[in-house]
């Protein structure tokens, strides 16, 4: 029996992890059983999951049991945690990059994570009698992979996406992301969403190898109409992402001001966060509707209901203003529309907003700049811009259609697993 065991950060809790969905509802019918290993044990339950899969939740922080518990721990797993940390330490100088206290205690506590959670692994597979056959997945270059890294079980092999977050040290608070060298050698294979970021990583890692692979997110339209052709009264703008300092949407504010458009211009933004006040003051003093300029917060969106916005109502241009990103999956989903974007080239985002589809913008970009490009859209005419949403739908169906791509991400995964029982 081939099993998939994948460890989230969310899924299937919470809102988080959305872009999941479209991947997981084709990875479930290629195995026979499907655990989840999700950490988080606050939210309910929000999405539908098949027969077939069963879910775990694993609280990453320690308990005052757990911690009473680690003396235990690190005496029986004393050789592994040392091998880690010195692992680190030496790949760490060897690179010029000489650990601080504080990055060594972050490292320590990140080898004692890994640790916990591959022993509630390999417990949870006892109780489900799993001896072999399996596919460990983890979702994220965190603490999942290190954790999977660290089992072995006959004939299965250990595979792990990597984003942005995940790999990008420099855009971290810390600037310190622990063990992305003994991630790289330790699993059969890493899956990066973009070009973008196998570049950087194995250029972090020092190592270049065929283990590492592109796998391209992808979404799914809800419905079969390519685009929408009926014009609306305005000109509607729709931004969606966290209302958090690295997505910066005060930039568009500040941007729309100095917008001078023929046409009335409605911004919706999709998407909540800490930020959510101190916006809502900022666009009620800047964006005034004497400006011609209407704006709606519209708050947390579940995915599904966003794309059916998307098919319902048409949507002019789509902006991303983030100072980091891997490859936005919201852009994927606006281009599936035929939405052209203008976006910040950071990350891997070059690769989804091609020539045709939407404009770059260098990451620190002045106001006026995206005021430039929104009025230079705002103002074509109708029928230059069905070229360009055109053009913005086929670089979605070619390049992030999940259909195709998770069919192939499938292959993949089913070709390593073969090669490992050779």
């Amino acid at each position: 029996m081939k099993t998939l065991v994948l460890i989230t950060s969310q899924f299937p809790f919470g809102t988080g992890e959305s872009f999941i969905g479209p991947e997981f509802s084709m990875l479930t019918p290629a195995f026979e059983k499907v655990i989840i290993i999700a950490q988080n044990i606050s939210e309910k339950k929000t999405r539908i999951v098949p027969d077939n899969v069963i879910i775990y939740r694993y609280n990453p922080s320690t308990s005052f049991s757990g911690f009473l518990w680690l003396p235990i721990l690190f005496l029986l797993n004393c050789r592994t945690i040392l091998n880690l940390l010195r692992g680190e330490v030496e790949f760490r100088r060897s690179i010029g990059d000489h650990l601080s206290t504080t990055n060594l205690l972050r490292l320590f506590k990140k080898v004692i994570k890994a640790v916990q959670l591959k022993n509630y692994i390999k417990n949870k597979l006892i109780k489900e009698d799993l001896k072999e056959n399996i596919v460990f997945y983890s979702y994220w270059l965190k603490t999942g992979v290190h954790a999977i890294a660290l089992l072995k079980y006959k004939d299965s092999i250990k595979i792990a996406r990597a984003h942005g977050s995940d790999i990008y040290e420099e855009k971290t608070d810390s600037g310190y992301l622990p063990l992305l060298k003994f991630s790289a050698q330790k699993t059969d294979g890493i899956f990066f969403i973009s070009n973008h970021g196998k570049e950087y990583f194995s250029n972090k890692v020092k190592i270049v190898s065929p283990r590492f692979n592109i796998s391209r997110l992808g979404v799914n339209k809800p419905d079969s109409g390519i685009i929408k052709t009926d014009k609306p009264d305005k000109y509607v703008i729709v931004s969606c992402s966290n209302m958090v300092p690295l997505k910066r949407v005060d930039l568009i504010i500040y941007s729309l001001e100095l917008v001078q458009s023929v046409k009335d211009i409605s911004w919706l933004h999709f998407g909540d966060g800490i930020l959510k006040n101190e916006l809502e003051i900022l666009a009620k003093k800047k964006l005034v509707p004497s400006n011609r300029i209407t704006y709606s917060f519209m708050g947390n969106y579940p995915n599904d209901e966003l794309l059916k916005y998307y098919s319902r109502n048409r949507v002019d241009l789509f902006i991303n203003t983030s100072s980091t990103e891997g490859t936005p999956v919201s852009i994927m989903e606006a281009q599936s529309f035929g939405i052209p974007v203008i976006a910040t080239d950071v990350g891997g985002v070059r690769e989804v907003v091609t020539e045709g589809a939407g404009r770059l913008l260098p990451v620190d970009f002045r106001p006026e700049d995206m005021a430039m490009m929104i009025q230079f859209y705002a103002n074509l005419p109708e029928e230059e811009e069905n070229k360009i949403r055109l053009k913005t739908y086929e670089n979605w169906k070619l390049n992030f259609n999940a259909s195709s791509n998770y069919k192939d991400f499938i292959m993949k995964v089913n070709s390593i697993l073969a090669s490992a029982k050779e």
